[in-house]
């Protein structure tokens, strides 16, 4: 696993600040199922296979790297709702926007607690991917880790990619 995210627990940072920000912000009850590192430089894991709407954001300065929050379109569309006191029956701007919102947010709430503990990086504008099954493709050297939840609106994952410049 990535030594940077192995150190002082920063992968249950992302856990806790992901938990803390969709209970909050969509009232939705989120569990942890784990994580687990992805070898970027095997072949076979070198691409996440994602499932409809990816928000991703990146870090800069001192630390380099990425956050992915991924959900399938009926989950993205269940915490947008939750967030926005709405019910949406499809993918629309709203939708795509809000994604981009929470992943800013999970991001700007690890990026305070990883801080705290001394590291600090610049976070960029977050994008959103959209698309069945879309892919990402990470750096093939890079090692990334990737946390699994379940919640009322469905399953979801994150993938965090951190190293030092």
């Amino acid at each position: 696993m990535s030594e940077i995210l192995l150190k002082d627990d920063l992968v249950q940072d992302f856990i806790d600040t992901t938990k803390e920000v969709l209970e909050t912000m969509a009232n939705a009850k989120v569990t942890s199922l784990g994580s687990r590192e992805i070898d970027g430089t095997l072949k076979d894991l070198d691409v996440t296979a994602c499932m409809d709407i990816t928000g991703v954001l990146g870090f800069s300065g001192g630390r380099r790297g990425s956050v992915l929050v991924t959900f399938s379109a009926e989950t993205a569309m269940k915490f947008v709702g939750g967030m926005l006191g709405m019910e949406f029956e499809e993918m629309d701007g709203d939708v795509r926007d809000g994604v981009g919102e929470l992943v800013n947010m999970i991001a700007g709430g690890a990026k305070t607690k990883l801080q705290a503990k001394g590291i600090d990086f610049q976070l960029s504008i977050p994008n959103t991917v959209i698309g069945s099954n879309h892919q990402i493709t990470a750096p093939q050297s890079s090692t990334r880790v990737c946390m699994d939840f379940e919640s009322e609106a469905g399953p979801f994952f994150i993938e965090v990619y951190l190293k030092q410049d």
